[in-house]
């Protein structure tokens, strides 16, 4: 590819160079964001097997939830199903305990 690029470029008039110039750049700065995107997404896949017990709440939960849709349906229909006075009343009883946990660290 580097080859075909440098025939190009020789073949070229001076003011088409400096175009093709500024194309290849731009395409190497395309493809090395594309690899580099792709290495973040392999990365956050690889990290969402494990959830790091150091992280805050908020993200435990969401790792917790990519890897257990099945359970967070089944907790999201109950909670449907209790309906929003239900909920604040366990909510009432859960979130204290919760908070206890969370400071006993």
């Amino acid at each position: 590819m580097a080859v075909q690029r440098e025939l190009a470029i020789d073949s070229a008039s001076d003011e088409q160079a400096v175009v093709l110039k500024r194309i290849y750049a731009q395409r190497d700065r395309i493809e090395a964001r594309r690899v580099a995107l792709s290495q973040a997404r392999a990365l956050r896949a690889r990290s969402a097997d494990h959830v790091d017990s150091d992280a805050p709440l908020l993200m435990r939960l969401i790792a917790f939830a990519k890897l257990h849709p099945v359970a967070v349906a089944a907790v999201a229909g109950a909670a449907l199903f209790a309906g929003p006075a239900r909920l604040m009343r366990i909510g009432g009883i859960v979130l204290p305990i919760v908070m206890k946990m969370r400071s006993g660290r």
